[in-house]
């Protein structure tokens, strides 16, 4: 289409002005008639199709939402217990996040996998403050401060230390290098060989 022919002036005339008529090119035009095919499309599938609704895919959002938040806020009363604390320790994504924050956080005492530096080793059976992971998570949460461990409240969230105590748990059995000698005692009340219980872990 030329020129001539595309920006014909139109018949019409006010007040001495005039317009041409000029046309939107083509693949504009096309951009519209795809726009509303895909609108009726859209309409059909969500309103009277199969399609979920807003208001659905809210509530299935919302749900998950609330499902998560149960799992990782403390229990309302007398705060988290065992059973939900070992729950966690099968979350792959809370132990990924957990496994993060105890190699920034716990690592320069502790050793990169838990098998103990100036802070106790976290893989063996014996335990300076408890090995219930309740007991895990108060050492965690207060600290062991005359030992030099701070109290972690300060700076974590109630579910990051719920995560770490479930994560110190999962250590438990691993056979890291050049552990460190157990401390304290186990389950049964025996006390490490060769060494007394103390404070510390």
């Amino acid at each position: 289409m030329s020129p001539s022919d595309r920006d014909r002036l139109l018949e019409h005339d006010y007040d001495g002005i005039k317009e041409y008529d000029n046309p939107l090119p083509g693949w504009w035009s096309w951009i519209f008639v795809v726009t509303i095919a895909f609108s009726v499309g859209y309409w059909i599938y969500y309103q009277i199709g199969p399609g979920p609704s807003l208001i659905a895919e809210y509530d299935q959002e919302m749900r998950e939402h609330a499902a998560l938040q149960a799992k990782l806020a403390p229990a309302a009363a007398g705060g988290p217990s065992e059973d939900r604390l070992r729950a966690l320790m099968k979350d792959a994504p809370v132990m990924a996040s957990a496994r993060e924050i105890f190699a920034t956080r716990c690592m320069p005492c502790h050793g990169p996998q838990g098998q103990g530096i100036i802070g106790p080793n976290l893989t063996d059976d014996y335990w300076l403050h408890g090995s219930a992971l309740v007991d895990i998570r108060k050492t965690i949460n207060d600290g062991v401060v005359d030992k030099g461990m701070i109290p972690w409240k300060d700076q974590l969230k109630p579910a990051e230390i719920d995560a770490m105590a479930a994560y110190v748990a999962t250590l438990h059995g691993t056979a890291p290098p050049n552990p460190k000698p157990p401390q304290g005692v186990n389950a049964k009340g025996e006390a490490a060989p060769e060494a007394p219980a103390a404070a510390g872990k």
